[in-house]
């Protein structure tokens, strides 16, 4: 009886920690993040972008060195990747980055120029 009641109570404690897991990995992307666009004709071109939830989705802003915030239009999320639309210097751009660790995320700026983010740490 002893062995049912201890391995019930392991099921119980691993699923009860898979699932606080995958919330948490909901809003992954949801926080600021110090990103590196590489390559770009202007060179490495360095920003600043910030995203929270609001009413279930996500939402923020990019702000390029020494430019002001532009807001962004629209984000798509799927599993452990997201894609942000919004408008620069006249044109219609979209970053897509996909989780790599807790920290950091990989992906590319309209499919052409590599791109790393780093999430900023609050302090």
């Amino acid at each position: 009886m002893k062995k049912i009641l201890v391995i019930i109570t392991s099921l119980i404690l691993l699923l009860s920690f898979n699932l606080s897991y995958g919330q948490d990995d909901a809003d992954y992307f949801v926080g600021n993040w110090d990103v590196v666009v590489k390559g770009t004709p202007s060179g490495d071109a360095k920003m600043k972008m910030h995203l929270e939830r609001a009413e279930g989705k996500l939402t923020g802003n990019i702000k390029p060195e020494g430019v002001d915030a532009v807001e962004i239009s629209k984000v798509n999320e799927e599993e452990n990747k997201i894609t942000v639309y919004y408008s620069a210097a006249g044109y219609d751009l979209y970053m897509s980055f996909e989780k790599k660790d807790p920290n950091n995320c990989e992906g590319s700026l309209i499919n052409m120029f590599d791109a790393k983010g780093e999430r900023i740490e609050e302090e």
